[in-house]
């Protein structure tokens, strides 16, 4: 009852879900919103951000993009994972008949996605996650650890409580391991490392006529990894993609031929 008044608020709803932490302490399973798609997560009230994805108040514009734009049956790489959220919602419209791949190189926020990942049933799409991160090369990187589930980045510190070194392949070999040689759906979201990422996915993008693309352009995190948004927008353009805003730091890419209805 409290998550579905929270949902209907029109105004303050991440407010009010970042207060439900002092109402409960402990780790909880609920269903999360859009609450229709009838997914379930555990969520840690300890975590503003797990709040907000509980009562429907995070990334909003990203959620509402995807409803329109993953179809039963589609191929989506979500990079990251985070806690799990992006990828259910991907993996709940894709449908048994889809495949959902992505890659999380924090352990700690990997532990709660695969708890979360475990929670899927027969309406969902196959997940397949890299433990570890993408980028222009294999080999090791090493990730600043946020305190916040999802936030870690090897661009640069973010809330960081220590580095630690992780596996990094890129996107087309990790693609082409489970026999995909191109995408319909690409989320990219991870912390300022879009570029990198960018670069060892050509080859799939290349192969990807009908692609549709969500990517987050957040300034100061690309610019600690010597990145900027306008980077990212000409590397789209010079492929094919028309770019356009979506909401906050996040843009879409889409080229005209591949427009869905």
């Amino acid at each position: 009852m409290l998550r579905q008044m929270i949902a209907r608020l029109s105004r303050g709803r991440s407010r009010a879900a970042r207060a439900v932490h002092y109402l409960r302490r402990r780790p909880f399973l609920d269903i999360v919103e859009p609450a229709d798609l009838d997914i379930r997560l555990w969520i840690d009230p300890a975590d503003r951000f797990q709040l907000e994805i509980w009562a429907g108040a995070y990334q909003t514009h990203v959620v509402g993009w995807l409803r329109r734009t993953v179809r039963p049956g589609d191929r989506v790489l979500c990079v990251g994972l985070h806690v799990g959220y992006i990828a259910g919602v991907c993996r709940r419209l894709a449908g048994p008949g889809g495949a959902v791949f992505s890659a999380e190189p924090d352990p700690a926020a990997r532990t709660l996605a695969q708890r979360n990942a475990n929670l899927a049933d027969a309406r969902d799409a196959p997940l397949h996650v890299f433990a570890g991160g993408l980028g222009a090369a294999p080999g090791t990187e090493s990730l600043y650890q946020s305190r916040v589930a999802g936030h870690s980045s090897f661009a640069g510190p973010h809330q960081n409580v220590g580095r630690v070194d992780v596996p990094v392949t890129t996107g087309d070999a990790f693609l082409t391991q489970h026999g995909v040689g191109a995408l319909d759906v690409l989320v990219l979201d991870v912390e300022g490392w879009e570029q990198q990422v960018l670069a060892g996915l050509a080859g799939t993008v290349a192969r990807s006529p009908q692609l549709h693309v969500c990517y987050e352009a957040t300034l100061w995190a690309l610019r600690e990894a010597g990145a900027s948004p306008e980077m990212l927008h000409t590397w789209f353009g010079a492929r094919g993609f028309a770019v356009a805003p979506l909401g906050g730091d996040d843009w879409t890419a889409t080229r005209d031929h591949a427009a869905r209805k």
